[in-house]
């Protein structure tokens, strides 16, 4: 806790004016919220962010639940990006996947996707000692789908199955220290993989957990235009060690793949909005990593509105026997969290790490 705390004082002090800019500007974008229809509605924000890396975004997200009367819902986000650069994400879920939550269910249905270009997208290398500097680039028009079907075994235990399909055009590289191989733009091109997920789920609440463990295992296999195999644990705690409303989350999460041929967005990594949110999307890559995050989630003048700091720290490695307590990167920062609805969270978050600080902007919690 006395880290967390030291963490927000240090970078309130030489991130306010970011900070700032944050705050006024989810003061002074209205959110919306209107229903369609008998039972259907719909909660979304539109937002302007600055990242680092990449530029100004603007965008918007929204959740769209039960127009047909089926429990369903759409969660979407889609951005322009200053650098050229644009994207989507959504998730399509039937039933929606909060209202599953301890309960038992037959065949549920998840559509998962992502979009768009990335300009100037950066390639460090595989391995925990890539420079940070003279990185590869490219501009990538990408495409992915995941279909996802799943089960309850129990009110607490859920299997899934998944297929997934995606593409990466490349476009503009300029290779850097590490250059991105041939054989890595070949398989990137078009690759198909399928993974098999068993969670474990004794939160009290889905959408803004206060106390219980989340646990989340999955086997991945690569099917088509690769050979790979990656195994992971997603180890959440949640609890409320000092005040009722204030809440710690805390992770742990492994990684660990082999194969000859493994696609270039497979390989386990570190750094986007959910892990190491201090440093670009995929810092570090290798067929191995480890990532340990603390966050501290506290209401903000009102109960749908919540401020969270945060400290991760994480390493990636050849084998999960050879990553070792040495050379282990880390962030920290802060964020908010804007509860809107009763089944709809939007999240934006500032980190601060080694190499300079990045901002990234989502729905639902980090973890």
């Amino acid at each position: 806790m006395l880290v967390l705390l030291n963490s927000l004082c240090y970078y309130l002090k030489h991130m306010k004016k970011n900070l700032i800019f944050f705050l006024l500007l989810s003061f002074a974008t209205a959110s919306f919220a209107f229903n369609l229809g008998p039972t259907g509605k719909i909660n979304g924000l539109p937002y302007v962010i600055y990242n680092l890396t990449n530029g100004m975004y603007y965008g918007v997200i929204a959740k769209g639940q039960n127009f047909f009367n089926q429990k369903e819902s759409l969660a979407v986000s889609t951005y322009l990006i200053s650098n050229g650069g644009n994207g989507i994400y959504f998730d399509f879920a039937l039933p929606d996947e909060d209202s599953r939550h301890g309960k038992t269910y037959g065949l549920a249905f998840d559509l998962t996707g992502a979009m768009g270009k990335a300009v100037s997208e950066r390639y460090y290398g595989l391995g925990n000692s890539t420079p940070g500097t003279g990185y590869t680039t490219l501009d990538n028009v990408h495409n992915k789908l995941n279909f996802q079907f799943s089960k309850s075994i129990s009110r607490l235990l859920v299997g899934e199955v998944d297929l997934f399909i995606a593409s990466n055009h490349y476009s503009n590289i300029v290779q850097g220290t590490n250059p991105i191989s041939q054989q890595m733009q070949n398989t990137a091109w078009h690759y198909v993989g399928s993974s098999l997920k068993l969670t474990l789920d004794k939160r009290d609440q889905a959408l803004n957990s206060h106390k219980g463990i989340y646990v989340i295992s999955n086997l991945d296999f690569g099917l088509s235009n690769c050979d790979y195999v990656k195994a992971g644990l997603d180890l959440r705690l949640y609890s409320t060690p000092f005040v009722s409303n204030q809440i710690l989350a805390s992770r742990l999460q492994l990684a660990q793949a082999v194969g000859n041929n493994i696609p270039l967005y497979e390989y386990p990594f570190l750094g986007d909005k959910d892990s190491m949110r201090g440093y670009t999307m995929s810092r570090w890559r290798d067929k191995a990593s480890t990532l340990i995050a603390l966050e501290y989630r506290f209401p903000l003048f009102y109960d749908w509105i919540q401020a969270v700091t945060f400290y991760e720290t994480g390493k990636v490695g050849s084998t999960l026997g050879q990553i070792g307590i040495n050379d282990w990167a880390s962030d920290y920062g802060g964020g908010l969290r804007l509860i809107l609805g009763d089944s709809f969270v939007v999240r934006g978050d500032f980190g601060l790490g080694a190499e300079g600080m990045n901002a990234y902007f989502f729905y639902g919690q980090a973890f």
